[in-house]
């Protein structure tokens, strides 16, 4: 095996990580699941094939190679992965885990918003769960019914 080739099934592993990290590496606001930023992403090279030891083994193709005749055109293979993101089995409950009020009591304990209620006066908080995304959404108002705040906060104990 050439020090480019890499075993397919090693190969997909790598992309799939590379996958994961990249939504890791996203800036998320408070609460939101990273698994809900990247939904699709599509990575294609252009690569030579071979069995080696029964493991089917790529060797990426750059234009380089290509230029300097290195490469049989007959024997080049186009490699599609396709990255979906999917919610897991256990993420699919109805039922939050965390209640209303505990959720707004948390809420209403964020050193930002006692700021906000320092300068504004008395806030108003609704919070709904939306189970879709396994998150509560909080909208915090001032006295005047202006939105201060947005928050999405993981449903997590």
């Amino acid at each position: 095996m050439s020090e480019q080739e890499i075993v397919f099934d090693d190969f997909i592993d790598a992309a799939s990580n590379s996958f994961g990290a990249a939504q890791k590496g996203i800036g998320l606001p408070e609460g939101m699941q990273s698994a809900m930023m990247i939904s699709e992403a599509e990575l294609t090279i252009k690569t030579g094939m071979r069995m080696n030891k029964g493991r089917l083994a790529l060797e990426p193709v750059s234009s380089a190679s290509s230029v300097k005749g290195g490469v049989q055109p007959d024997a080049l293979s186009t490699v599609t992965i396709r990255y979906v993101a999917a919610r897991s089995e256990g993420a699919a409950s109805n039922t939050p885990q965390k209640t209303r009020d505990e959720v707004l009591r948390e809420v209403s304990s964020r050193k930002d918003l006692t700021r906000l209620q320092d300068i504004l006066g008395t806030l108003d908080m609704n919070a709904d769960y939306v189970k879709e995304l396994d998150l509560w959404t909080v909208k915090v108002t001032d006295d005047r019914s202006r939105v201060v705040r947005v928050l999405n906060i993981e449903d997590k104990k």
